[in-house]
């Protein structure tokens, strides 16, 4: 058995994270063997879930579970999807990880989504249940699912936070150059991280900048103006070809998770701590001419979305005056 971890604490038996990358370290021939998984930890955490689930034990733990689905599931799911489990199973993994399957009570899973009390628990507790459905489907666990058909859920309400504009000037004057443009294309476009992440100097084309959501998988095109061609400009430089849009300091592609981390960093430097990166592209649904001109900008299907999570830029009444007061009497 190996020793007991003193950091990383999140980290599934046989990953370590070092200089920023993750590793599955195992023994050979008697000596510690390193191999590395990505520094992105939604895909390093199925590229461990391939190596752990080649030698499943007879007895499986929640850990496991989760690793034998997202090496069977992973490759069906989408990019976004993968990455927010990634999140769930880094929250899961030092709570349940290291029991067995028939070990765990619906208590336990009602406990964790008490204790958490938001949002998030309520992703988690979905992820549980799918890798439990799993291992029922391919007829590795007979047990019961304790975390499916509970009807409790930590209670989602709209974010309305609205990022001003001296805000969002706040932000981009922390930023390095690349990471300025980069939010200032994020607000221009209303583009999701992913698709941020994801695109490439092929995406301008004499129309707009193309893409696929990588939610709706439907076709986008935002067109021209003045402001977004002279950013697309000063991003691209001298650059051609298939090279990714953003590049980070080291001249490599961002990472979901490095973009977050970027962020991060920003944010607090901006005395901003309160924020989150996806408020940028509230802020862009806000600012909107109108809501269906925010409806197709953020690519919704439903305009109740885009009415009850984009639109939350504050309204400007006028007070009641003194003729407002004559003209009643």
């Amino acid at each position: 058995m190996g020793r007991k971890r003193t950091a990383n604490k999140h980290l599934p038996r046989r990953m370590q994270l070092k200089h920023g990358a993750y590793y599955y370290v195992s023994r050979k021939d008697g000596k510690p063997h390193w191999l590395r998984l990505g520094d992105d930890y939604a895909i390093a955490l199925q590229e461990w879930a391939k190596l752990e689930g080649a030698a499943r034990p007879d007895k499986m733990t929640v850990g496991g579970a989760i690793a034998h689905y997202l090496q069977v599931a992973g490759k069906r799911l989408s990019p976004r999807t993968v990455d927010n489990y990634g999140w769930s199973a880094k929250a899961l993994l030092p709570v349940f990880g290291e029991m067995l399957l028939e070990e765990v009570e619906r208590s336990h899973v009602y406990t964790y989504l008490v204790q958490k009390g938001n949002v998030a628990a309520n992703r988690d507790r979905a992820l549980l249940s799918a890798a439990y459905n799993h291992m029922m489907n391919a007829g590795l666990y007979k047990g019961e699912n304790p975390a499916a058909g509970m009807r409790f859920r930590n209670k989602e309400t709209a974010r309305d936070r609205y990022v001003t504009d001296a805000e969002l000037d706040a932000l981009v004057a922390q930023a390095s150059t690349r990471f300025g443009d980069l939010l200032q294309f994020a607000y221009i476009t209303g583009m999701r991280q992913l698709d941020l992440v994801s695109l490439n100097l092929t995406a301008a084309t004499d129309d707009g900048i193309a893409y696929i959501d990588s939610k709706t998988k439907k076709r986008h095109v935002i067109g021209w103006t003045d402001e977004l061609t002279t950013l697309w400009k000063r991003i691209a430089g001298l650059r051609i070809g298939s090279q990714p849009a953003f590049l980070t300091r080291d001249g490599t592609r961002y990472t979901t998770t490095g973009l977050k981390a970027s962020w991060r960093h920003v944010k607090l430097r901006a005395k901003l701590g309160d924020l989150t990166f996806h408020d940028i592209r509230r802020k862009s649904g806000s600012d909107a001419d109108d809501e269906a001109h925010a409806q197709q900008l953020l690519g919704h299907a439903d305009p109740k979305v885009t009415r009850k999570h984009y639109r939350a830029k504050p309204t400007t009444v006028s007070p009641i005056t003194p003729n407002n007061r004559q003209k009643r009497e």
